[in-house]
């Protein structure tokens, strides 16, 4: 990895924050508030080292039943490969998702 890539991916990390105050994350952030307990609010920013370029994108997750599901869906995908004998040994949820795996 180039110097200037380790830099920004230095950069990035130093700037997390983390949001643990129940009012902000129904304020700011805009958690329902029936998911406090259970969510994922991600936003991330993207500027360009000259301020001039900048990018953002967010994923939200409320609850966790899609992780529950998705820890059933990868256990039943395993349960397939074992039981057709493949021979890979290392799987990721892209590997469900493409097999087409999800419920």
């Amino acid at each position: 990895m180039c110097t200037a890539h380790l830099t920004i991916m230095l950069l990035l990390m130093l700037q997390i924050e983390l949001v643990r105050d129940r009012e902000q994350q129904v304020n700011r952030m805009k958690v329902p508030e029936e998911h406090l307990l259970g969510h994922a609010y991600h936003t991330y920013q993207l500027i360009s080292l000259d301020g001039t370029v900048y990018s953002e994108f967010q994923h939200n997750v409320c609850g966790r039943t899609i992780y529950a599901e998705g820890t059933v869906d990868a256990a039943l995908f395993l349960a397939r490969q074992i039981e057709q004998k493949d021979s890979q040994k290392l799987y990721n949820m892209v590997d469900v998702l493409k097999a087409g795996a999800m419920r």
